[in-house]
């Protein structure tokens, strides 16, 4: 097995999570790939992929809740308490200005966009659920289940002839991040980690044997030949085309950073982000990772000072590589934790959670970057200009995917549900 440990970081509730994942196994015969390759290719039969500029979502969760007023709402002007240690510098962009631990993030605004003003988020303990759903998970275990973006992306834009997954989660998946498929179905669930495991994607029996299984089944399917309809032989097609899945080594590659040459790590620093990078390359549409760390209640400038530059290099690097190599208007990027902190530094040189607003980040996916979207108030306690909802968020990034953030599914219980109901996307962002 071929570990993928990160570092450790404890959460306030008293959770330790691990940047530490597995994928899923995919089983030998890859039955459960077969109904995910059909589900792909009866969406794509019922004309419901449409085609948007951008291919690919990379959602990048600071777990945590980063400091809005240390990073990307700076309040250079507020007191002391407020303003806390770090200076203010300028951007690429005038007016633009950022903490100044987020310097290559200055130097490259003109690519990307701020949003400043996301208010009343749910106070839910550290739970990334309506960053990647637009509900609480409370919301959703009360009033039914949401599927994340990233499986909605998975049904509607899934190629039925990619040898990868759609959907690949570099972060572990549960109820409270979000990342699960709900209504639309295990076909559609993310291919995760959670611990060591990567060995999951790499054929682990030899091909004699994978040929006697194939040859098992053949002579099972002989006894019911006669009475074989098109759907079974059509299934068929389905069960072939993920043995060649199994088969092939290509999501084992992509996510092999070794392959990369040592410059690139080094400028890197991260090794989610270069995976993210690679996934891009070879076809998967939507990655999800993680940065831990961000639960500031004590110490908060100090923690900061080693975080913030090693996110910020990572997250430049991505970007950067995502020009040079044609994939940025075609990929779109968000990094947001699931609230901001508190404006008032407390006693313990610390932050504590703040829900009243939050900001984020974006980049590419044909989205109108260099602009900062929505202001709060002079010590970052409250929206002031265009406050936004988590869910007119997600109905921007649908949008920049082709994806039209009121298209309706059925629930398990026969509801119709819109994705998004009650927000229209950014229009600064998607106009």
């Amino acid at each position: 097995m071929i570990s993928l440990e990160g570092s450790p970081h404890t959460l306030c509730s008293g959770v330790s999570r691990r940047d530490a994942l597995k994928i899923g196994t995919l089983g030998i015969a890859g039955f459960s790939l077969a109904g995910l390759l059909q589900g792909r290719a009866e969406a794509a039969a019922a004309g419901v992929s449409s085609v948007g500029k951008a291919k690919t979502l990379i959602m990048i969760h600071l777990s945590g809740g980063p400091s809005h007023v240390d990073s990307w709402d700076p309040k250079p002007d507020a007191p002391a308490e407020v303003r806390g240690e770090f200076k203010t510098i300028n951007s690429n962009v005038a007016g633009i200005q950022l903490g100044e631990h987020y310097p290559m993030q200055a130097q490259m605004m003109d690519k990307l966009a701020i949003i400043r003003s996301i208010h009343r988020v749910l106070p839910e303990e550290h739970a990334s659920s309506h960053m990647c759903t637009g509900w609480g998970f409370t919301e959703r275990r009360n009033s039914g289940d949401r599927p994340c973006i990233g499986s909605v992306i998975s049904k509607l834009r899934g190629n039925p002839e990619a040898l990868l997954p759609s959907f690949v989660a570099l972060r572990g998946v549960n109820s409270e991040t979000g990342l699960n498929a709900a209504y639309l179905g295990p076909n559609y669930e993310p291919l995760m980690y959670e611990g060591p495991g990567r060995e999951d994607l790499r054929l682990r029996i030899n091909m004699n044997r994978l040929t006697h299984r194939r040859q098992m089944l053949d002579k099972i399917n002989s006894f019911r030949k006669d009475m074989e309809s098109r759907q079974e032989a059509n299934q068929d097609v389905f069960s072939q085309r993920a043995l060649e899945i199994v088969s092939s080594s290509a999501t084992y590659n992509a996510l092999d950073v070794s392959k990369e040459p040592d410059d690139v790590k080094k400028r890197y620093g991260n090794d989610h982000f270069l995976r993210a990078r690679r996934l891009v390359e070879a076809g998967v549409q939507c990655i999800a990772l993680e940065v831990g760390g961000w639960d500031t209640h004590s110490d908060n400038f100090n923690s900061l000072k080693k975080l913030m530059p090693s996110t910020d290099q990572a997250f430049a690097a991505l970007v950067k590589d995502l020009i040079d190599r044609g994939l940025y208007d075609s990929t779109a990027v968000i990094m947001w934790g699931e609230f901001g902190r508190t404006p008032k530094v407390n006693g313990g040189a610390g932050r504590d959670h703040w829900p009243s607003v939050m900001s984020a980040i974006l980049a590419g996916g044909g989205m109108k970057m260099g602009q900062v979207i929505g202001s709060t108030d002079p010590t970052g306690s409250e929206a002031k200009d265009n406050p936004l909802h988590v869910r007119a968020v997600l109905a921007t990034l649908y949008t920049a995917l082709g994806i039209d953030p009121k298209t309706s599914f059925t629930d398990n219980v026969g509801r119709p549900l819109d994705l998004i109901p009650d927000q229209d996307p950014i229009p600064q962002l998607i106009g």
